[in-house]
């Protein structure tokens, strides 16, 4: 198992955090949960930060609050529609009391008393980590391990040894119960799934975190009990209940997992009769799975897919719509490698901000600058600026994809430190991707400028001007000019990570790879970059050796790719 490598300088902050603790039939006094997060709110250093307690009861009736300790705030919602819909709107008042962590706990999981310290102590070894969405524990029942898992080959689960502490280089699934999720990624990838209201809600949301680039730490020395339904079907699993899981199962292997996943699946659905039998469940349940193995064998991936859809309609009705996440306008992040830029980086970054709402942002990560770089953007103190250091030099490739991984907005836009922004830049890249919603990839014409900011002709570096789509065009000649370009957030799970060729820009992994992934690509044919030529630019022009190593090891990265996805 690959670990990723930390990558900034350490850095520690107060825990802020939100907890959410989903009821159902169960009184407050007698959730695990609650009590066991209340004792671990009170073993927690208040100078180690704060912690928030939500009660979300979706009970037929509600029950009484008085008694309740301060910090903790109790919702009656009896419309019962799941978790989805309680996790989103604990997430907008997450977002409004200022936390930076959502706790998502199930009613019957008891924590460790030490779980809040564990956190933060968590929470500052991340930070040395781009990009991390989410920290769990590792769970287990009965002396066996449910969660986290990965997958080999994308279908067998592989769960963590005991004890594993780390960021692993794969998609991560966990469980909700106990984890601790950044409150600025759940908003990027735009909260729960209301169509998984209830079962597979933790299987969706942790593939939107690997769909936006965002990875997971593995916090294996803290350790959670948990009780799981499945474990105990005959007590614990009504009919109704039963049909819901299977139903929602199939519709997230069936168009979030590979085919191999499914037959695995399919395969666990036959060792459930048996189990079934042997545990003397209620014969409707061995009916239902009969029912879901014959849906599996006979119905095509579209025709399961349009079953469950009609269930959950039914189930939720217009609760479909509001259980969503209510989110504010979308947000963008500008995302800038630096390095050695303090000459040029105080006009770049005046040009951008000029264009930004308060609640966009710029991340800058340095990489390792000797010169005044970090100060002047320091003395710059605006709160839209998020400066990340690297504890080492890491070059331009690493750097973008550290600062990708880190912006928490729907369209990120590339810069360099040195270049200038046309005043109308961001305002024509949103309109190009509001009227195109099917566009992933917006880039615009550029005017080459030399130090003193004066314009230059037209050159090759520049393409002259011209755009051509295609992947076999950029391939053989580049067209996809990273300073000119911006994204859509939830393209990033496609490119990530950069391929670690030593010619190779990320430019032109990114265009080249939404190219076939079938991504649409929009040139803004009007010069919205003053693109910056001097003797300390990244990219220079190549020999024609250097050209011809370039396409080679494009190809090369592409077919790797291609492999390491068949491997998981």
């Amino acid at each position: 198992m690959k670990s990723v490598k930390p990558v900034f300088v350490a850095s520690s902050r107060p825990l802020r955090a939100t907890v959410v603790i989903v009821l159902y039939r169960v009184a407050i006094a007698e959730s695990p949960a609650f009590q066991s997060a209340v004792r671990a709110r009170e073993q927690f250093d208040p100078q180690r930060g704060t912690v928030e307690i939500i009660l979300w009861d979706n009970s037929p009736e509600p029950q009484n609050e008085s008694n309740l300790p301060d910090g903790v705030q109790y919702i009656s919602d009896a419309r019962n529609l799941g978790l989805a819909n309680a996790y989103n709107r604990a997430l907008e008042m997450a977002l409004e009391h200022g936390s930076e962590w959502l706790v998502t706990l199930d009613q019957d999981t008891s924590v460790p008393g030490d779980y809040f310290a564990r956190m933060a102590a968590a929470a500052d070894s991340l930070a040395r980590y781009a990009g991390v969405g989410a920290i769990v524990p590792q769970i287990e029942a009965d002396g066996k391990q449910l969660s986290p898992n990965g997958f080999i080959f994308g279908a067998l689960p592989r769960w963590y040894p005991k004890g594993y502490c780390g960021v692993p280089d794969e998609p991560v699934y966990a469980f909700n119960s106990a984890s601790m999720f950044n409150v600025a990624a759940l908003e990027q990838i735009g909260g729960y799934d209301p169509w998984f209201w209830l079962d597979h809600s933790d299987s969706r949301i942790f593939s939107k975190l690997h769909q936006y680039g965002k990875r997971v730490y593995v916090a294996g020395d803290i350790r959670v009990q948990h009780e799981f339904s499945m474990k105990n079907m005959r007590q614990r699993m009504s009919p109704e209940r039963y049909q819901d899981a299977l139903l929602s199962e199939s519709a997230f292997w069936d168009s979030h997992m590979n085919r191999l996943a499914g037959w695995e699946r399919t395969l666990r659905l036959f060792l459930r009769l048996f189990k079934h039998r042997a545990h003397h469940d209620n014969p409707e349940l061995s009916r239902i799975t009969r029912m879901a193995i014959r849906r599996r064998l006979l119905k095509s991936r579209a025709e399961r897919t349009r079953e469950w859809r009609v269930h959950t309609v039914q189930r939720l009705g217009e609760a479909l719509e509001t259980s969503a996440f209510r989110r504010s306008r979308r947000r963008i992040s500008v995302c800038m490698a630096a390095f050695n830029g303090s000459q040029f980086i105080d006009a770049q970054l005046q040009s951008i901000v000029n264009q930004l709402h308060e609640q966009d942002e710029v991340v800058i990560v340095d990489d390792c600058s000797s010169d005044a770089t970090v100060a002047r953007i320091t003395m710059l103190a605006d709160p839209r600026i998020r400066l990340l250091k690297h504890a080492h030099n890491m070059g331009v490739v690493l750097t973008f994809e550290d600062a990708l991984r880190s912006a928490t907005g729907d369209f990120l836009f590339l810069a360099d430190d040195d270049d200038i922004w046309a005043p109308t830049k961001v305002s024509s890249f949103l309109s190009t991707f509001s009227a195109r919603p099917d566009v992933e990839v917006v880039t615009s014409k550029v005017r080459p400028i030399d130090e003193d900011g004066r314009k230059l002709p037209d050159s090759r570096v520049n393409r002259y001007g011209r755009f051509n789509p295609g992947f076999w065009q950029n391939v053989l000649k580049n067209h996809y000019q990273g300073s000119a370009m911006a994204i859509r957030a939830l393209l990033l799970g496609r490119v990530l990570p950069f391929p670690r060729y030593a010619s190779l820009q990320h430019d032109a992994w990114i265009g080249t790879r939404g190219e076939l992934a079938g991504n649409r690509a929009v040139f803004i044919d009007e010069e919205l970059l003053f693109y910056r030529r001097h003797s300390r630019n990244a990219s220079q022009s190549k020999t024609k050796m250097d050209q011809l190593r370039t396409r080679i090891e494009l190809l090369m990265a592409h077919i790797s790719h291609a492999l390491r996805l068949t491997a998981r």
